[in-house]
């Protein structure tokens, strides 16, 4: 019998590969090809955009096709196994910078980024759907989800940590080498943690998909009901809006912040400081997660933090020189932001069963679809509002930049991210799901029985 211990280790390492290539390129993404390659900032904007619309297409169809999915490896195992390496060759070739002209390479990073998200979709819906199969219990829920997301936010923070001092390292002050020799050790990294990972999902996943019984049912779900189960999920597009409402003003503050960072306070490398300050305090959160969520509810103890860090970039309009003011209320506002991550992958996973409750369709990958589009989309507009208002504001790559700019630049940072962290902590009071009403909810359909009300 493969002991729940032990499938939280192979489920985090999994977890922790992949986030570290997602931590990687939304970091770098807009700075490398502004900064290394040399394209305007509303142009980055504007693929970030392009991609992310395709994306809202593609997304969907892949998680029907993960739901659909019935191979002798169950439904999960194909993606988890044969996407690391896909992943992580696209991410070298984002990364590497052909010997063409400056129009061939522009569409070069228009395919490469279209392919690159759309393979990544295929691991991170399998991956995350894979947690309602696991267990149903949610005290047994929060310590999975709490020890993988811990060990997720450690990669992560320690890659923020290094990030910047690596690609001057390793590219001896060449931003192309740098980021690029850093994006193979990356990808090498997900390939070797998706390989641990698949030698050991078949021992706790895909129970439902290798019942006979169970095929049958999800054999017949078809695209009609699939969008019925969206739908009627209200307390799924609560969540969705919420996450988009705090992820996207927050990822615009990320992505705009090493500009700041580089030209106002003139060390590119300050967000390692930052890292160093979220790292420590985002174990401790997380840690004291599973206690507080015993006393109070994800939605109390969310909105609770939500407004810490809206206080915060509240705060950030204070004008200094001293960098330690700057890197401390980031470092503080990065780790909460990891937390967010936590209660929303919980509250996501009890969505499943309250979906099924509602209208008695369970779909896992498509509902854990919305949390993968979300993040996407969150990330995808974020970079390409970033790249619009820098060059609205009169931004020029790897120039002296205007202290008019450079004023601008400092009020978007507070303004932005609290406006959208009120709006977050406004649709998060609709969202209802307890965790009494969730036991009931899984009573309930462990009875046969679903809500009957309209």
């Amino acid at each position: 019998m493969y002991s729940f211990n032990k499938i939280i280790r192979d489920f985090t390492m999994g977890g922790i590969g992949q986030n570290l290539v997602y931590a990687f390129i939304s970091a770098a993404y807009l700075f490398y090809f502004t900064e290394a390659v040399g394209f305007s900032a509303a142009t980055v904007g504007t693929i970030l955009l392009v991609v992310r619309i395709v994306s809202l297409f593609i997304d969907p169809c892949v998680a029907v096709l993960i739901e659909k999915t019935n191979s002798k490896w169950g439904k999960y195992k194909p993606y988890i196994t044969v996407m690391p390496v896909i992943i992580s060759l696209l991410l070298v070739g984002l990364f590497f910078q052909p010997n063409i002209s400056k129009e061939l390479h522009l569409i070069y990073v228009y395919v490469m980024t279209m392919l690159f998200w759309a393979a990544y979709a295929f691991f991170d819906i399998a991956y995350w759907s894979l947690v309602p199969s696991i267990t149903k219990d949610a005290e047994k829920r929060v310590k999975l989800l709490t020890i993988c997301k811990s060990g997720i936010l450690f990669a992560a923070f320690g890659l923020g940590i290094g990030q910047m001092p690596l690609v001057h390292f390793l590219g001896d002050g060449d931003y192309s080498k740098g980021f690029l020799f850093l994006g193979i050790i990356v990808a090498i990294i997900f390939s070797i943690a998706g390989l641990m990972l698949s030698r050991t999902v078949s021992k706790f996943n895909d129970t439902d998909a290798q019942d006979t019984k169970v095929k049958k049912i999800v054999k017949k779900i078809t695209g009609k009901e699939m969008i019925t189960a969206l739908k009627g999920n209200g307390q799924l597009i609560i969540l969705t809006f919420a996450k988009l409402a705090i992820y996207i003003p927050i990822s615009i503050k990320s992505a705009l912040g090493i500009y700041f960072y580089k030209y106002q306070l003139g060390n590119d490398s300050l967000g390692s400081f930052g890292s160093m300050v979220a790292l420590p305090l985002t174990l401790i959160l997380i840690s004291s997660c599973p206690k507080l969520l015993k006393k109070y509810s994800d939605k109390q103890v969310m909105t609770v933090f939500v407004a810490i860090q809206m206080t915060l970039c509240l705060c950030y309009i204070l004008t200094t020189d001293l960098s330690a003011f700057y890197i401390i209320i980031d470092g503080i506002s990065s780790a909460l932001l990891g937390v967010y991550s936590l209660f929303f992958t919980n509250m996501v996973a009890a969505c499943v069963e309250y979906g099924e409750w509602k209208t008695q369709i369970r779909t896992e990958s498509v509902i854990f679809s919305t949390n993968t589009i979300t993040s996407k989309l969150a990330t995808g507009l974020s970079g390409a509002i970033a790249g619009w208002v820098l060059t609205g504001i009169g931004y020029n790559p790897n120039a002296t930049q205007t202290p008019e700019m450079l004023t601008a630049l400092h009020y978007i940072l507070v303004g932005v991210p609290a406006v959208g962290l009120l709006i977050g902590i406004l649709v998060l009071r609709k969202y209802i799901l307890t965790a009494d009403m969730y036991k009931k909810i899984v009573s309930d359909l462990s009875q046969g029985k679903y809500d009957s009300r309209p």
